[in-house]
């Protein structure tokens, strides 16, 4: 009998350890929402893509893509990571330009004059990239890994990136 006793308690044991949830695939969602920076208003139909790794980005392989709503919003299910990279396009407005993060957009020909140095030069209306490093030109030296978000398990997490 105790031995039945012994072996009926292990059996539960197993059950109930192997009812444990996998939380790397349930309650994780990332809510994106994307502002056209040229307008300020929000970017309804861009496609919004997440990543693992930057290697991923390199190879345009993503893990989630979604286009935001009207709202400029895109809501995505995903399994838990730490941390995903985070692109978004509308038209040919990036929120990343391999490599370099996109601060604005040349209004004036002193906005050119007063900012960082670009190749190629920069034009009333280009797209105006931010200097990293403080050396006062654009250059591989600025390069940066993408936006990314940063993830809790089982939770909503917001994030809003802007494009130019």
């Amino acid at each position: 009998m105790k031995k039945l006793q012994i072996l009926l308690f292990t059996l539960m044991a197993i059950a109930l350890l192997s009812c444990t949830k996998d939380q790397t695939k349930t309650g994780t969602t990332v809510e994106i929402s994307v502002v056209d920076g040229s307008t300020g208003s929000a970017a309804a139909g861009a496609t919004v893509s997440l990543y693992e790794s930057s290697a991923a980005i390199n190879s345009n392989t993503p893990k989630y893509t979604q286009t935001t709503d009207q709202t400029g919003k895109a809501k995505i299910g995903v399994a838990y990571l730490s941390q995903y990279y985070v692109t978004a396009q509308l038209g040919s407005k990036k929120n990343y330009y391999n490599g370099f993060l996109p601060v604005g957009i040349f209004k004036t020909q002193t906005d050119i004059q007063n900012s960082a140095i670009q190749t190629p030069a920069a034009v009333i209306g280009s797209v105006k990239f931010q200097d990293t490093n403080g050396d006062g030109k654009i250059s591989a030296a600025d390069d940066v890994a993408a936006p990314s978000v940063s993830l809790t398990v089982n939770t909503n997490t917001t994030f809003t990136t802007t494009v130019y």
